[in-house]
């Protein structure tokens, strides 16, 4: 697995010094690839169980640490860092998560089990929507997996009240040239006296690849993407849309390296605080974190990039959506 071939890499490379507590301190590389430190002060352990064995630094007390992400293993998925052991979900630390360490610390892997991911039943939950007559999802390729869910496990007539305009490997450059007109289309004139239409964003992952070892600006994309959807929102909002932006889902950068985990949580913080008063905002990256969520997806013949989710977990994140919209 590509994951485990780069993870000696990336707990050397991650599992380093931010110079805080002591701004003298120096790093070298030893003879066996280990970093090592030449500052004096009092030294502390930090002991990690990774997919390659226990990992141990000493480090000075009051340094901070990155945490580096970990491969998911066979039927299970990373969440994160816990000091608890067989810690399930809920993880207390996330990967690239900068934390201080003034005493010996050992950090296990949050691993979800597949096994015990609920199977719901989603088929008539749109329905219970009465306030919107209409209910659109708008991304990439996880909305087209979520559409696809849909179709094989629900009713047909959920799409009664149930629309999507999606495309895989799209970002917002695909939005404005070819999505806006789509989904303008697909809201028609709504007037007013009739019940308003739910509009779903779920845009974003495609814009933070790093691509050929490239470097990304997580900051100016959300930028790009809040400009853009507040000049869109008022050109829905016309048509007596209801507008929600939900944040783009969690990843394992061991498994899937073009995309890092940081600068998600980065892009969801920053476009959260820049779209306008139109948008409700959809923390359903948290709700996966909290919950765990499946990456051995059906479309991708139940293989595991890291990246996309089975069909139970693009049921889940539909559920959370509707339910969501229940309460508004």
């Amino acid at each position: 697995m590509q994951g485990k071939k780069i993870i000696s890499v990336l707990l050397t490379c991650m599992l380093i010094l931010v110079n805080v507590a002591v701004p003298s301190a120096t790093w070298a590389a030893a003879s066996d690839g280990q970093a090592i430190t030449k500052a004096i002060g009092k030294k502390v352990t930090v002991t990690m169980e990774t997919s390659e064995g226990t990992v141990k630094k000493r480090i000075n007390s009051g340094s901070t640490i990155i945490l580096p992400p970990n491969v998911n293993g066979n039927g299970y998925t990373f969440l994160g860092w816990s000091t608890i052991s067989r810690q399930s979900c809920n993880p207390m630390y996330q990967a690239y998560e900068k934390l201080k360490v003034t005493r010996n610390i050992h950090l296990y892997p949050v691993k979800y089990k597949w096994s015990q991911e609920p199977n719901i039943s989603v088929d008539r939950l749109a329905d219970s929507v009465n306030k919107y007559s209409r209910i659109i999802f708008v991304g990439d390729s996880r909305t087209v997996m979520l559409e696809g869910t849909l179709q094989r496990q629900c009713d047909s007539s959920v799409f009664n009240k149930v629309g999507f305009v999606c495309k895989t490997g799209q970002g917002l450059a695909w939005m404005m040239e070819e999505g806006e007109k789509m989904l303008l289309n697909k809201v028609g004139r709504t007037g007013k006296n009739t019940k308003p239409v739910a509009v779903i964003f779920n845009l974003g992952v495609n814009d933070l690849i790093h691509r050929n070892g490239t470097g990304i600006n997580y900051d100016s994309i959300a930028s790009e993407y809040a400009s853009y959807m507040n000049r869109l929102s008022r050109k829905l909002t016309s048509r007596n849309c209801e507008l929600f932006y939900m944040s783009v889902n969690p990843c394992n950068t061991a498994m899937k390296t073009t995309r890092k985990e940081s600068e998600i949580r980065g892009f969801n913080s920053r476009l959260k605080q820049r779209l306008n008063s139109n948008f409700t905002w959809l923390n359903s990256y948290s709700y996966l974190m909290k919950y765990g969520y499946t990456t051995s997806c059906e479309f991708r013949g139940n293989a595991d990039d890291g990246l996309h989710y089975s069909m139970i977990t693009y049921k889940r994140i539909y559920a959370y959506v509707i339910k969501k919209l229940q309460k508004m």
